[in-house]
């Protein structure tokens, strides 16, 4: 290497070294007429995290309280996605149902066995939600009845996933509690309330 460098000296750990940790910045609070690129966790300024599709239930659970998430992407080691899964759904019914259907216990459900699968998926487009408001964002998600909803940009003929939007997180900045809508959005789901209102 061409130059004249001096080197650093080392220096050993004192006792009681610990690690430096990213400072926890404050949700900046918005109002329902803001920006809603305000609300999403931008994933060109945070990293998503990932798992693959064979990891173990149980674990996939430590791994979000571990990493503060409630949402794991599922990918290929290429990140390409295969799909997600939320602590609702390792917490909720899919397991029940994966183990009545197939047999087998909790601790041998992979990711894989119950996960949302890329076909499944829906996403608000990253353009939409340049020109839109929170307040518009928390009327979609009411209306959807979603806790998050992921946002897709595409560019050229490439499609990726550039955030995330969580209720809990805008209703923090927002300072209120977001209660998703009952409110059917398929003629079909309707007809479901209907019936069992009857």
């Amino acid at each position: 290497m061409p130059g004249n460098y001096s080197a650093l000296p080392y220096k050993t750990f004192s006792p009681g070294t610990t690690l430096r940790r990213p400072i926890q910045q404050k949700e900046i609070q918005v109002k329902p007429d803001d920006p809603a690129r305000l609300v999403m966790t931008d994933f060109e300024q945070t990293v998503p995290i990932t798992e693959l599709p064979t990891l173990p239930l149980p674990e996939a659970n430590d791994r979000m309280i571990a990493y503060g998430v409630r949402l794991l992407f599922v990918t290929k080691n290429d990140d390409t996605i295969l799909g997600l899964i939320t602590a609702n759904d390792i917490l909720g019914e899919r397991p029940i149902k994966y183990v009545q259907k197939y047999g087998g216990s909790f601790n041998e459900i992979t990711v894989n066995d119950i996960m949302t699968k890329r076909s499944e998926i829906e996403a608000i487009s990253f353009n939409d939600l340049c020109n839109a408001s929170v307040g518009q964002i928390i009327e979609t998600m009411k209306m959807f009845n979603r806790q998050h909803a992921l946002v897709i940009e595409e560019v050229n003929d490439s499609a990726f996933v550039r955030g995330l939007l969580s209720t809990t997180r805008i209703g923090q900045q927002l300072g209120i509690h977001i209660e998703p809508s009952n409110r059917a959005r398929t003629f079909q789901e309707l007809e479901s309330a209907l019936m069992s209102a009857a």
